[in-house]
This record gives structure tokens, sequence and C-alpha cells, in this order.
């Protein structure tokens, strides 16, 4: 007999300790003192003389609990993950050992069984009269949720019809500190329209985020493909290479016609969103989803933009990015 593991077991009800060892089947192995063991899933059955049972849970072969709670993140309760481990392990059982195995009573293992069938993770069978219960293979998961994405992928599009057609509530989201205005930030660089419009005060930005992190920014920006359409307050430019307009930089700027003296906020608008950042004072950011209000930000935004201050040269009424 192949031999693993070697352990001392005490219980309550008996007096001495006993030398056990455990088969790598995990089926009834050889005890001294005219008793037997049995080895299930985590929990060792002393059979005595008397023909009783007592369970001893083995704590170094108890499922995994970050197994029980990866399986939750796949939907299944921790019930159900119990059942479904405790079959992995077993290959297959009766409704009465999966009770004793898992410390369930048994209409909640039938109730468990049940729900594992419906998601086919579960099979039964008979061995003559009785009713056996076997695990399916993992690889069942897989088409679980590939199931689920065909689902998904068909259903969507009618959801977000339902969705833009109903009553719209604006959501409003609040930061506070410079790594709530980071956070905003890095929203803008997964911007669907792949540009967006902003008031601002370049100042402001490096005070704010820092000039290292606003370079990475930029180079981020430009990994992906966004335009950044600014009307900025002159009074309150730098002369990083960078910050300058340009094809190169994606990067369209106008200016304030007349300078604003003070610090000042910064407003942002992409894919139907506003987004406001304090200067550092007051060290906020704000998200609005608000359809109603963007399309207003935006119109004043274009007219401002159209009375704006070329670099370098005298004002034009054109549109920035074509977009409105």
């Amino acid at each position: 007999m192949q031999i693993k593991d070697v352990a001392f077991l005490r219980h309550p009800g008996i007096s001495r300790n006993f030398l056990f060892t455990r088969r790598v089947s995990r089926k009834i192995i050889g005890f001294s003192s005219q008793r037997h063991l049995h080895w299930t899933a985590g929990i060792l059955y002393i059979k005595t003389d008397a023909a009783t049972r007592s369970g001893f849970r083995f704590t170094g072969e108890e499922p995994k609990m970050n197994l029980i709670e990866e399986l939750s993140n796949l939907d299944l309760s921790g019930r159900q993950a119990k059942v479904y481990l405790a079959l992995l392990q077993l290959g297959s059982a009766s409704a009465i050992e999966l009770a004793k195995n898992t410390g369930f009573k048994h209409p909640t293992v039938y109730d468990v069984l049940d729900s594992l069938k419906a998601r086919g993770l579960v099979s039964e069978s008979f061995l003559g009269k009785k009713k056996r219960f076997t695990a399916e293979n993992p690889d069942n998961f897989q088409e679980i949720e590939e199931r689920r994405r065909r689902t998904l992928d068909s259903t969507l599009p009618s959801l977000k019809e339902l969705y833009l057609g109903g009553v719209q509530r604006p959501r409003i989201r609040f930061y506070q500190g410079a790594e709530g205005i980071k956070a905003v930030n890095e929203e803008l660089l997964n911007v669907k329209s792949k540009e967006y419009f902003y008031f601002g005060s370049v100042q402001e930005m490096f005070k704010t985020s820092g000039e290292q992190y606003l370079r990475d920014y930029f180079k981020r920006r430009i990994e992906r493909g966004i335009w950044s359409n600014a009307i900025r307050n002159p009074s309150r430019e730098r002369d990083e290479d960078y910050m300058q307009p340009g094809e190169h930089n994606l990067r369209r700027v106008r200016y304030l016609p007349t300078p604003i003296s003070e610090d000042i906020a910064g407003l942002y608008l992409y894919d139907e969103k506003i987004a406001i950042h304090s200067a550092l004072k007051e060290n906020y950011a704000v998200t609005i989803e608000s359809r109603e209000l963007f399309i207003l930000l935006k119109t004043i935004w274009q007219c401002l933009w159209n009375v704006a201050v070329e670099p370098g040269a005298p004002p034009k009424a054109e549109n920035a990015g074509g977009k409105k």
C-alpha cells in the first residue's frame, strides 16, 4: 500500500493518540486498535466496533478558501462552491455522502445539486437504485461564460436603446484631492470620440498634477491618438514643448481674448460628460454625465473658440475638431 501522510489524531471520546496513515486514493485505510478510517475530501471518519462514525476535519486537506472565493466570481454561492469542490475531490458521491462531507442538511444538498445541474456543472446517474452525483469537467465554466457573452452581445443593443430613449438623470461624482483630479484625467484617456475640449490654465495643471505626471500623460495621450482642443488663459502659460499647439502634439490651442489673473478651475467636455478641476487651493474634481448640460457647455465653448485668439495670429472664426 502506498503511503503519503503520517500524523497523530486526538478525539475527545478517545483517551489516547492514534497513529494513522492516508492512502493516496483516499479510500478505507488500515488502522490499529481494531478501528477503520475513511477519508473523504478533508473529513476523516473513524468507524468503531459499535459501527458509529465520528468525523474529524484534517485541515491540511480542506479545499482552499481562495478557491471558494474565486468560484464566487463565477457566480457560485458559498454552498454551491463547497458542494462542487467536494464532488471534484470525490469523483462521485451520494447526497448523503455530500451532506456528511459539507456539513449541510440533506434538503440543502439537494437544492444545491439541482442548481448545479441546471448550470451544467453536475450530472446524476444511478448505481443500482442509489442516485449518484458527479462533477462535470471544469471546462464547462468556459462554455457558460461564452454563452453569457453571446447573450450579452445580442441583448446589449436593445438595452442601450432603452437607456438612451428613457428618462435620463444626471450622474454626478465628486473627487477630493490631487489623486481625485488625476483619476478624472485618466478617464480622458479613454474618451471614445478621440478628442476632448477644455477651458483652462496650464500653470494650474502643473500645480495640481506635477511636471512628471503631465509629461507621461502627454505620451500616453499621443499613443492613443487623442486630440486636445483648448481655450487657455494666456497669462498662465508655460514653455514646455509638449504643451505647445501643433499636429505633432495632437493639440489645438486658442487663447481667451481677456487674460484672467487669478487661479481658475479647468472645464473639460468629452463623451457627453463634463469634468471640472479646481485649482490647487480648493483641490477637488467633479464629473457630471448629462447630455443636456454637455450640449449647452459645448455650444458655449464653440462660440468662445470662434472669437478666441490663435497663437501668433489674429482671431479666426472656425470650428475646432469639427465636432459639437
